[in-house]
């Protein structure tokens, strides 16, 4: 008899280890199935001993062993993945099981499908991460030779991209001359498609490019030996579900343990990245650039007011000009709007009440449906909650039916749009229309396959977005720069960076302000100038990647959240500062604890620890991009 100790394999467990008896003995990193609370759960096995060399435990154990069903042929996970959990451990308030759970891939932490066999192997490259800051046609021509480089020495590359639209757009780049060594991975992919990648993955005749998103990331073969990941700035990186890890610290955890080398390509790094090139931390692939070289134009196109002028003018006359300019050339154009719905904000003029959510506090974006005056609605919608309520008509506090929409969303600048440009085909690419995969790289493909044609779209239109566009333009500056993060700067400036590295011919930028800095390093391609300030700014604030950050939120009545300010003040013995959420309202208070720790002070195990065993309904996010 064995006694087999056991970490579930869940999303936010928050048991550490279990331990059953069985008649087989199963080594350590084998996959089962052991009975929790009346279901079966996947899990690892971490220690499997006799019943003789741990008598003493079970006498002095308060509790009975469960029996575990004997289990033939069970998978194995590689020691590579496992040693990646532990060490994630060290930096993330989660138990190893939640944080196997999410670098799995779905179809096999839930039990569906065997984690592919994978053989022992020792690598001897060099792990230190690479930085490659290109545009992307200079970064792929140095992926094509790295790759071919890589097979030349028989040896696999992971190339690792943020979204399922970018693994296709990759593919394509990538591909020439090695086709039948291609493998792809992502969730979009058809039953079909993913058995077959599955099948070609395991074929270790040849070496593989394997392209796919960090949820197949961390399938192991013995020949990979350099890992890549592309668009490495992307936010689409980090988790938005506990343990809310970032699949990059993973992959650096992975490559290290692994002795793999690890190459970060991107227009725009992290600030954290380029401090620690800067520094000598980090290596620089190739040579580093001070400024990049755009094919497009770049125009700051101001607003002028005018006096007595009442209505509201979204387009200059200037982009005005140049859209139909473009589109008699046969030309295309892509107009780029900050914000979802008519507005993002709707409030009375008359006592100032904003209409908020009710369950997150958050103020509602006002939303239109429908096409025909018979079937057209308008809602108010929370993008917090997902709350969707038809849209009042009166103010609930003073009555008055003058209410106001405030800030611009992408319907309002369809209704300019239309009414400038009436006889030209306009194209919305938002969540109301590309609510699937497919029907958004339809709606890329239609908008491609046309000549004189306008799309309107949100950021989530950019990754289908993988051909020159004649003319493209930010809707508004100010909208673009009202993100709550302290990343704002950089988000914004790489947003300029994508939208004039996907013009042909000239990128408009309007704003109704004075010309910014960031502008004119946008306009010349300045990065290191960017680099400079923003390091500057980062340092006095003492902002990562001079401090970590740790955000614990939590959600309750007034009475609700006092408690439980008092229970983490409590349980952390590192200081805090505790504020509430901005758009709190009275039916609901959200409260926010930011825990600041200096750069020489992370990782802290103790605090680790005490994070850990904080209650589930406190949410924990190291390093959030969103500090409010």
């Amino acid at each position: 008899m064995f006694i087999i100790e056991v970490i579930p394999l869940t999303r936010a467990s928050s048991i550490e280890s279990l331990s059953y008896y069985s008649a087989k003995e199963y080594a350590p990193g084998t996959l089962l199935e052991v009975p929790v609370r009346k279901k079966n759960i996947q899990s690892i096995v971490v220690t499997s001993q006799s019943v003789s060399a741990a008598k003493t435990a079970i006498r002095a154990a308060t509790f009975s062993l469960k029996k575990l069903a004997e289990q033939e042929n069970p998978p194995m996970l590689p020691e590579s993945l496992m040693h990646t959990a532990q060490a994630l451990a060290k930096t993330t308030p989660a138990h190893v099981g939640s944080i196997l759970y999410t670098l799995l891939p779905p179809d096999i932490r839930n039990g569906v499908r065997n984690y592919p066999a994978a053989s022992a192997y020792t690598n001897d490259e060099d792990s230190t991460p690479a930085i490659l800051t290109a545009l992307k046609k200079d970064r792929y021509i140095s992926y094509r030779s790295h790759i071919r480089q890589s097979f030349a020495h028989r040896g696999s590359v992971l190339f690792v991209v943020p979204t399922s639209a970018a693994v296709l757009h990759a593919q394509e780049l990538l591909e020439h001359g090695i086709e039948k060594r291609v493998v792809t991975f992502a969730s979009t992919h058809t039953k079909k498609q993913i058995e077959k990648a599955y099948e070609d993955f395991s074929n270790l005749s040849t070496a593989k490019l394997i392209i796919t998103t960090p949820n197949f990331a961390f399938l192991d073969r013995h020949d990979i030996t350099t890992i890549i990941i592309e668009g490495s700035g992307s936010p689409h990186y980090k988790a938005r579900t506990r343990p809310y890890l970032d699949a990059r610290d993973a992959l650096k955890a992975y490559a290290r343990i692994t002795n793999r080398s690890l190459l970060l390509g991107d227009t725009l790094q992290r600030t954290e990245e380029e401090v620690l090139r800067r520094t000598e931390v980090y290596t620089t692939f190739e040579e580093h650039p001070k400024r990049l070289g755009f094919d497009s134009s770049f125009t700051v196109s101001s607003h002028e007011k005018k006096e007595g002028e009442k209505k509201f003018a979204l387009f200059t006359p200037e982009l005005i000009e140049q859209i139909h300019t473009t589109l008699q050339n046969k030309g295309n154009v892509f107009l780029f709007a900050a914000r979802k719905g008519i507005a993002p904000l709707v409030a009375c003029y008359d006592c100032g009440h904003i209409f908020r959510c009710p369950d997150s506090g958050a103020p509602y974006s006002l939303l239109q449906t429908g096409t025909t005056e018979e079937d057209m609605k308008r809602w108010f919608i929370s993008t917090t909650s997902g709350k969707k309520v038809p849209a009042a008509d009166t103010c609930p506090d003073c009555g008055s039916w003058r209410l106001r929409e405030q800030g611009i969303g992408i319907q309002q600048v369809a209704m300019h749009a239309h009414a400038h440009f009436k006889n030209t085909p306009i194209t919305l690419f938002d969540h109301t229309t590309a609510t699937t995969h497919t029907k958004a790289k339809k709606l890329a493909k239609q908008f491609y396959d046309n000549k004189s044609v306008i799309m309107i779209g949100t950021s989530m239109a950019l990754p289908y977005l993988t051909k020159p566009v004649a003319l493209t333009a930010l809707t508004s500056y100010e909208a673009a720069r009202a993100i709550p993060t302290w990343r704002a700067e950089e988000q914004l400036f790489s947003l300029l960076l994508t939208l004039r590295e996907l013009t042909s011919n000239d990128c408009y930028i309007q704003t109704r302000g004075e010309t910014e800095p960031l502008l004119k390093y946008a306009s010349r391609g300045l990065i290191d100038d960017f680099y400079d300030e923003e390091i500057m700014m980062r340092q006095a604030l003492s902002y990562p990647p001079y401090a970590t950050f740790v955000l614990l939120t939590w959600h309750g009545t007034k009475t609700q959240v006092t408690e439980t300010e008092e229970m983490v003040r409590a349980c952390i013995d590192t200081d805090m500062h505790c504020y509430n959420e901005p758009l709190t309202t009275k039916k609901g208070f959200t409260r926010h604890a930011l825990l600041r720790i200096p750069q020489d002070a992370w990782p802290n195990e103790a605090l680790i620890e005490q994070l850990r065993n904080l209650p589930p309904y406190v949410k924990i996010e190291v390093s959030p991009d969103r500090i409010i």
